[in-house]
């Protein structure tokens, strides 16, 4: 058994992997945005460093995920609260997240072995660095899963393994007699319903396909999962989230809710209305839900509980304004959907605008119309001089989304390259100009988006080999029978697709839910006449909403956490909230003309 010294130095030593990881990925792509348009001469080889990069920290920030247990999981509580039961659960659970690190372990030496002596077409650096990044992640993720396996109580652990044998020796032919999907279908529902972590819950039913396909298909597992991350469009991921952080820190976020009080602050439910305007403001920057809640919960739960507003009310509003903010571009989910359906991300981008402000102003009448009926106060006026101070103080901040959409729409800049430009800007303002980020803070910043966005990708990898698998059994198609015959018409597809996007999201979370459903649904979308980019907006509507539905969504839980109150207290305050939005969300799915305008406006016909 690995001691705890070894094990403290081993992950010190994943994180600053992690964090030079990160380093790598700015500075590829800062170095190739500047010698591209200040110096017009290309690097040819940045774009292949930066993805090489990016497959390093989604799998060594993915160990450092794995040694914080800040991997997701589903916990729906399905077995008996005895100890025994809980611990046997989580022992087998155990047993086959370790199989699954092991099996990518040797396919990925493997692949090491085979790619020995490639070198990448641009850069020149040996391609087996690829599958090695993986093979260096997997190690560590395995130990610390091993680690964890062996801290289980002596009877328990030979329970385990006696139960682990007898499996593994009727492995064969199970695998023999078993259908594939039988396999996928089932594994995927037992390791759900046991809480594995929602990339061994993709991960080890595909390898156990991949085993049953046999030959050169177990490569694919290593292949798939590299492939799964190797793309430049996801690099946007770890950029948007590390401008998030910087801006959440170096105080940018705070003076856009200063605006957004001077704005609004006076109208009736005057810092509910804030909290709708300052999503909009924040959110076209962040890019992520989880820094919306954490920010709008830090600087308005305790600004509302003082001036009045039950908690209940208050987590409400929080909720329902980052569920609605999800829709304003950057968003992450729409970068991800954007690599599934193979559509332009600056189209999504654009068709976000319009239907996240039908949901904002939904909301903002519901505020408008309690606030009558519960006599909410107001705050003060702003003076035309404390509005100039206000719009003085963000000006800088609001420079940013201008940087950002405007390099993307006139076609100057890629979303990552607009990402990266998000990332230098606010760590410019919040080091040099405000002066609220100390440079010492910074490599930890690195890290901590690193690891998110890592544990993002490690599922964006495993799923990819799960669709690839479902895709090969022709479950798309069989899904698409199915469904023709309950919804042949757009109408119904779409009010059947918000449905199920809204209980899955709820329950899996946005990334899972979208990169299981999405493969099965888009070509569904295709043969009713929904376009593409509609559907894809409908699907992130309805993750926003997801992600706040009671008893699952997990930012109604950060938020209840964040309020220092549960689920159970707020839940029929925060229905109401939901229900606003999701009319909002039917009106945006039964006139397509709302989302598809801007993106036709401006690019084309899409």
């Amino acid at each position: 058994m690995v001691s705890g010294h070894a094990c403290r130095k081993a992950i010190a030593a994943l994180e600053s992997g992690t964090i030079l990881a990160m380093v790598v990925v700015v500075l590829s792509v800062a170095g190739g945005v500047f010698c591209r348009y200040v110096l017009h001469h290309p690097l040819v080889w940045s774009d292949e460093i930066a993805s090489l990069g990016l497959v390093w920290l989604a799998f060594l920030g993915g160990a450092v995920a794995q040694a914080r247990h800040a991997h997701p999981r589903l916990s729906l509580r399905m077995f008996p609260r005895a100890a025994s039961v809980t611990t046997a659960v989580a022992a087998l659970t155990s047993v086959g997240e370790a199989l699954f690190y092991a099996g990518v372990w040797w396919q990925s030496l493997r692949l090491v072995w085979l790619r020995l002596g490639e070198v990448s077409a641009g850069a020149g650096f040996p391609m087996g660095l690829y599958p090695l990044g993986l093979l260096v992640g997997v190690t560590g993720m395995g130990i610390l899963a091993g680690r964890t396996l062996l801290r289980l109580p002596a009877p328990v652990l030979r329970g385990v393994g006696a139960v682990s044998v007898l499996a593994l020796i009727g492995a064969g032919p199970a695998l023999q007699a078993l259908p594939r999907v039988w396999i996928l279908a089932g594994g995927f529902v037992i390791l759900l319903l046991g809480n594995a972590p929602l990339l061994v819950v993709f991960g080890l039913p595909a390898l156990v396909a991949l085993q049953g396909l046999g030959g050169a298909h177990l490569l694919m597992l290593p292949q798939r999962l590299i492939g799964g991350v190797d793309n430049f469009v996801l690099l946007a991921i770890p950029l948007f989230l590390l401008a998030g952080r910087l801006m959440e820190t170096g105080g940018i976020s705070q003076r856009l809710v200063t605006l957004a009080l001077a704005l609004v602050g006076h109208l009736r439910g005057g810092l509910a209305q804030v909290t709708v305007v300052g999503e909009i403001l924040f959110s076209g920057i962040s890019g992520s839900t989880t820094a919306d809640v954490a920010v709008l919960g830090t600087l308005l739960l305790p600004a509302m509980e003082r001036e009045g507003y039950q908690r209940e009310e208050a987590v409400a509003i929080v909720s329902a304004a980052a569920a609605m903010g999800i829709l304003v571009p950057p968003c992450l989910l729409m970068v991800i959907l954007a690599t599934i359906a193979n559509l332009s991300v600056t189209a999504l981008f654009l068709a976000g605008f319009l239907p996240a402000g039908v949901l904002a102003v939904g909301l903002m009448l519901l505020i408008r119309a309690k606030a009558a009926q519960h006599a909410w106060p107001v705050v003060t006026k702003a003076s035309w001089g404390q509005l100039g101070r206000a719009m003085q103080g963000a000006l800088l901040p609001l420079l940013l989304p201008v940087l950002m959409f405007g390099s993307i729409c006139t076609g100057a800049a890629t979303v990552t390259e607009s990402a990266v430009l998000a990332v230098l800007y606010s760590g410019f303002l919040g080091t040099c100009v405000y002066r609220e980020i100390p440079w010492r803070r910074l490599p930890r910043l690195c890290l901590e988006s690193g690891t998110v966005s890592a544990i993002s990708l490690w599922m964006i990898a495993s799923a990819s080999v799960f669709t690839w698998l479902l895709a090969h059994e022709q479950v798309p198609h069989l899904v698409a029978r199915v469904l023709l015959r309950v919804a042949h018409t757009p109408w119904g597809f779409l009010l059947l697709s918000v449905g199920i996007f809204i209980g899955f999201s709820a329950l899996l979370e946005g990334i899972p839910a979208v990169l299981i459903l999405g493969p099965l649904l888009y070509p569904l979308a295709v043969q009713t006449g929904v376009s593409a980019l509609h559907f894809s907006i409908l699907i992130v509507a309805c993750v926003g909403i997801g992600l706040f539905l009671p008893p699952m969504g997990i930012g109604l839980v950060i938020a209840c956490t964040m309020a220092q109150t549960t689920v159970p207290q707020v839940v029929r305050t925060v229905v109401g909230y939901l229900g606003v939005l999701v009319l909002g969300v039917l009106v945006v799915a039964l006139v397509p003309w709302i989302t598809l305008l801007l993106p036709t406006w401006i690019l084309g016909p899409q």
